[in-house]
């Protein structure tokens, strides 16, 4: 579910049309197959992987929270460290559960070489490693 806004500002139809998709008497979709994207909204976000077994996508987009305010005003919100702590923590209580995170790359704003390697750092780690990880 990507493309129709902030899907987690619905969550609870984005719960019972996730869970439809993977019953056995819906459309019997691998719950690794469903994936809901996110801008970051952490209470919902919580939510979200207690309630489903669906795959995440947590929209990026900045390895700092000055670049990230900008381009995502919801980091003003929910920052940086606040988002990845909590997936730390939420992900230590599923096994096997993977979460792809987006980055887009603005030219001049986020994508510069060392925002570049952050990102490779980001998204190769597990959530034992995030414990050493600082973003800004």
């Amino acid at each position: 579910m990507d493309g129709m806004g902030e899907p987690l500002h619905n969550i609870d139809n984005v719960i019972k049309a996730a869970n439809i998709m993977v019953d056995e008497q819906g459309l019997q979709f691998s719950p690794r197959k469903v994936t809901v994207s996110t801008s970051g909204l952490v209470p919902q976000l919580k939510r979200f992987l207690h309630e489903s077994n669906c795959a995440l996508a947590v929209s990026l987009n900045a390895t700092t929270d000055e670049v990230r305010n900008w381009i995502m005003p919801i980091n003003r919100k929910y920052k940086l460290d606040l988002l990845l702590q909590t997936l730390q923590e939420e992900l230590r209580l599923k096994k096997n559960y993977k979460v792809l995170f987006e980055y887009v790359m603005l030219e001049g704003i986020n994508d510069r070489l060392v925002n570049l390697f952050l990102q490779i750092k980001l998204t190769t780690l597990d959530c034992h490693e995030m414990d050493d990880m600082h973003t800004s």
